[in-house]
């Protein structure tokens, strides 16, 4: 049976989101008029798709939700999966300060921030299996809590942690309770 993991908020045991892009080289929503942005000689990376709003032919808008950096409010482009599954998860979004034409100069490094998550196998996080509960409990003994750090472990669209990087982060330093 598969391992999972999920982020966890309160009694919500199963974040999901609106269908998005799995392939993060492809545009958001498919659309064939997606944009990318051209890249800016203070940042690396790879600039983000920004797929445009467009009218469809019942005259309704589908628009796709952007990210705005975070340290002055530029819009970035689209939003990522993983992005989109914190932010459906109640987690924190990460810094992408460092994706900004402007913020990206003086840009610190990403800061670690821990999060609560379940894991177990999967019909143990779905209730679906065969294993007893203790009174009150909201999972079998066979699902354990666990803190990972949000900014680098990977988050699937359906709230899947793909790949868990352990608390405490021993990529930087964590952000200050």
């Amino acid at each position: 049976m598969e391992n999972a993991a999920h982020a966890s908020l309160g009694h919500e045991q199963h974040p999901t989101r609106p269908e998005t892009r799995n392939d993060p080289s492809e545009p958001s929503g498919g659309s064939p008029e997606t944009h990318h942005e051209a890249p800016t000689p203070h940042t690396s990376l790879p600039p983000r798709p920004n797929t445009p709003d467009r009218i469809n032919e019942d005259g309704s808008k589908t628009i796709t939700t952007k990210r705005a950096c975070n340290g002055c409010g530029q819009l970035l482009g689209d939003i990522t999966d993983q992005e989109m599954a914190l932010a459906v998860a109640g987690g924190p979004m990460p810094d992408v300060r460092r994706e900004c034409p402007t913020c990206a100069p003086t840009a610190p490094e990403p800061v670690c921030r821990p999060m609560q998550i379940v894991a177990g196998d999967a019909l143990c996080l779905e209730v679906e299996c065969d294993h007893d509960l203790e009174d009150g409990a909201e999972y079998c003994v066979e699902v354990a809590e666990e803190v990972v750090c949000s900014t680098h472990s990977e988050i699937s669209n359906m709230g899947e942690i793909t790949h868990v990087a352990p608390w405490p982060c021993k990529h930087s330093t964590a952000v200050a309770s």
